[in-house]
């Protein structure tokens, strides 16, 4: 497999998806995305995390939502993850809740610097946690589609570009929202992870349908892991 040319298609389709993208912005909306998130892995198939993001909107002037999420992925094997997680989502107008299910597929080059993953999560949204008001209103479904190519530079630098779509009313298999984006993610120390992101949002077969570009920031603090007395430490894996 030529992971070479596969990564030279990847990120020119990204690239070419958000600069057809900005012709659309002029009349959409800059937003921004700013997170931090604690990771931990108990065992070695077994990765938790938690972070909270702050979504500004209205060319970044004005507060969108605050989310809180919980996250737990579990290694079946070396290219398969079984996902799950929960997120609270707050703001001025309404709250809502989001669980989620899924799975990633991911192939690794064999000296590490490529890495293609797909990943498949279906999210059930709802308003309150009440069983009451799940007999009245089923919680909204999602399922969301993206894959990721993601060159390794070195051991501190990765750049990454993906694409993902976004599904609902399963019955007539409605497509309503793609996404481009590129992300660049430095490490200056072990356990430490710097993100910045930008992705363009295309939306269709909506009423009201919103384009938008939208500018990320994260950081990712990952606690180590108290090692066993007598076992020999093992090098880490690059991160995803």
């Amino acid at each position: 497999m030529n992971w070479s040319r596969i990564y030279k298609i990847v990120f020119f389709a990204a690239f070419m998806g958000i600069a057809a993208g900005k012709s659309y912005a002029q009349s959409g909306d800059t937003r921004y995305r700013q997170e931090v998130i604690l990771s931990y892995s108990p065992v070695k198939t077994l990765d938790l995390s938690g972070s909270y993001r702050l979504d500004l909107i209205e060319n970044i002037t004005q507060f969108e939502r605050s989310n809180f999420e919980f996250t737990a992925n579990y290694s079946a094997t070396k290219w398969l993850k079984l996902i799950t997680s929960y997120r609270y989502i707050t703001s001025y107008n309404n709250d809502q809740h989001r669980f989620a299910i899924g799975f990633s597929v991911r192939k690794t080059s064999l000296n590490k610097k490529y890495q293609f993953q797909f990943k498949s999560t279906l999210n059930f949204i709802s308003d309150y946690l009440d069983r009451d008001y799940w007999m009245y209103e089923d919680p909204r479904l999602v399922l969301r589609l993206r894959a990721r190519f993601k060159y390794n530079i070195s051991k501190k630098v990765g750049l990454t570009a993906y694409t993902e779509t976004f599904a609902r009313n399963f019955s007539e298999y409605r497509f309503y929202r793609m996404r481009y984006g590129t992300e660049v993610n430095y490490s200056p120390k072990k356990r430490h992870t710097l993100s910045l992101g930008y992705f363009y949002q295309h939306e269709f077969n909506r009423s009201k349908p919103e384009n938008s570009q939208t500018f990320t920031l994260s950081y990712e603090f990952e606690f180590k892991k108290k090692k066993k007395k007598g076992t020999a430490a093992v090098a880490p894996e690059l991160k995803e």
